[in-house]
Parts: C-alpha cells; structure tokens; sequence
C-alpha cells in the first residue's frame, strides 16, 4: 500500500505542467520577505535585518491574526502577500501564548517562526525548538548566525509552500474521478491486503 501511495506521489510531483516544481521555491536571502510580529520590536532586531538587508514589515500579532484568517484578502494576491517566515520577540510570545500557539499549529500551512529574545536560557531555547520555532536568535547572534538560520528558515518554508502546492493538486485530482475510480480508491485504503488486478 505505502509503495503504491509513493508511486502516486511519485507520478504527481513529475507533472510539471501542472504542478509547480519544488525548485521554484528556492528563494534567496536578499529576496525573502519576513513580518516582525512587533511594532515595537527592539532596535538591536531591525538592526539584524538591516545589515542582512532583508525586507521586512511589521505587524501586530492579533492584526496578522486576522489578516491570516480572512479568506477573502488573503486570496487576493495583490492584497496580501504571505511573508517567508515570522520573527516574534519573546515578549510578544509569552503575552500572545494563544495567538502564539494558533500559529504553530496550522498542520501544513503554519509559517516557519524565529524567537527573537535579549538573553535566551538554555531552558527556554529548548521550549522554543519543542514547541516548533525554527530557531532563536538573540542581540549577541552572529552575523553567520543569523544567516544559517534564515537559509534553513527559507528551505522550511520552500517545503511547506511545495507540499500545500501538491496537497491542492492531490485534492483536484480526486475531485475528477469518476465513480468507478472512488470507489477503487476507497478499496485500496480500505484493506492492507495486497490485493491482485483481479481482486
């Protein structure tokens, strides 16, 4: 059964007339577009972001909430354009723990988070990694720091952007079957038996 759903997958990754290729989701430094969910984030962070020359903006994190949530505006690309990744201040975090935890829990369309935080405890940078940010970076990260962390930022997000892409061709594709095919379909996720043409 599992050598049968890859060779769906298999098969559906190598339409590239339909489906977007992985690769193009490789987006570079210079190019990647981060909200700092802080209006009042510290200066030491927008000075990161600055000598790195990312574009940023910022935002409160319950205005991000909402814009994230309405379906109108955020399928409308000339209205919103989805950032990269988001940077939080630990402050920020700790008071929105709920906002927070919405964030990190939006199964394969969550974006990938960094904590920004003055003076990280190793207790508290565990927590972080366990409860799904990406990474923490603090007023005393390195520039080669800073950088590893938003490349593996961006190959979080190239992942996540290529799988939803594929989970909507996945949910297209089912939508044409005919009823035969469903109910073929349902057959083999029905059993682990494997099961002949004829069967």
């Amino acid at each position: 059964m599992l050598n049968l759903l890859e060779y769906v997958l298999d098969n559906l990754r190598l339409n590239k007339d339909i489906l977007i290729s992985e690769d193009n989701y490789t987006p570079s430094i210079l190019k990647s577009n981060l909200l700092v969910l802080d209006k009042a984030a510290p200066a030491s962070l927008l000075s990161h972001l600055s000598s790195h020359h990312i574009r940023f903006s910022q935002m409160d994190i319950d205005d991000y909430i909402n814009l994230s949530t309405n379906k109108d505006i955020t399928r409308d690309i000339s209205r919103y354009k989805e950032p990269n990744g988001i940077i939080i201040t630990q402050q920020i975090a700790q008071d929105n723990s709920t906002a927070l935890a919405s964030l990190l829990s939006c199964g394969i369309i969550n974006i990938p988070i960094i904590i920004y935080t003055c003076r990280p405890k190793l207790s508290e940078a565990v927590g972080f990694i366990r409860d799904g940010i990406v990474d923490y970076w603090s007023e005393h990260s390195e520039f080669s720091v800073i950088t590893s962390s938003l490349e593996n930022l961006l190959l979080i997000d190239r992942k996540r952007k290529f799988i939803r892409e594929l989970f909507i061709e996945i949910r297209y594709r089912i939508g044409t079957l005919t009823k035969r095919e469903a109910q073929v379909i349902d057959l083999l996720f029905s059993t682990d038996e494997d099961m002949t043409n004829k069967k």
